[in-house]
């Protein structure tokens, strides 16, 4: 769910950059987060 890339990139992230409005909220729903806050959790 949450696997993210080099530059922290998840499938949250890639589907809020490409403007994919209902999966990013089925991943939400899921548990999904960005790599912003996976970094701010890693603090």
């Amino acid at each position: 769910m949450n696997a993210k890339s080099e530059t922290y990139s998840t499938p949250l992230d890639e589907a809020i950059k490409w403007n994919r409005t209902e999966l990013a909220d089925l991943l939400r729903k899921h548990g999904g987060k960005t790599g912003e806050e996976l970094k701010a959790e890693a603090k």
